[in-house]
């Protein structure tokens, strides 16, 4: 059906084990201190805690793709992102989009996102 379909119009809720939620909107920026790059047109950054410093400093980053899904990209973190989706993990290429799912959980050091799409 085709309301099932992303589409320009989704809405994208993300939630983190540490209580931050958002609705993913431009480019955002995940980590213990995330910085852009020159020139990167960041809507949000959202710096997360890190007990045991696995989370790298600008670890990964989240945006809604002109079709409407919710794509996540690791930075070339240090120790990874990795993708939960129905129990299972597993982790994802460096530098490369991975469409995220409605209920998916990521990964990033010791901090745990969840995804909703809202609409």
């Amino acid at each position: 059906e085709a309301r099932q379909r992303p589409n320009a119009a989704t809405r994208w809720r993300v939630t983190f084990d540490t209580g931050e939620s958002l609705v993913v909107e431009g480019l955002t920026l995940v980590g213990r201190r995330p910085e852009p790059r020159a020139g990167e047109p960041v809507r949000h950054l959202l710096p997360l805690r890190s007990q045991d410093m696995s989370l790298s400093k600008t670890h990964a980053q989240l945006q809604v793709a002109p079709d409407g899904v919710l794509v996540v990209l690791d930075r070339g973190s240090t120790n990874g992102t990795f993708l939960v989706r129905q129990g299972a993990a597993r982790p994802l290429p460096a530098g490369r989009a991975t469409t995220l799912a409605d209920g998916d959980r990521v990964r990033f050091g010791d901090r745990e996102m969840s995804v909703v799409r809202e609409s």
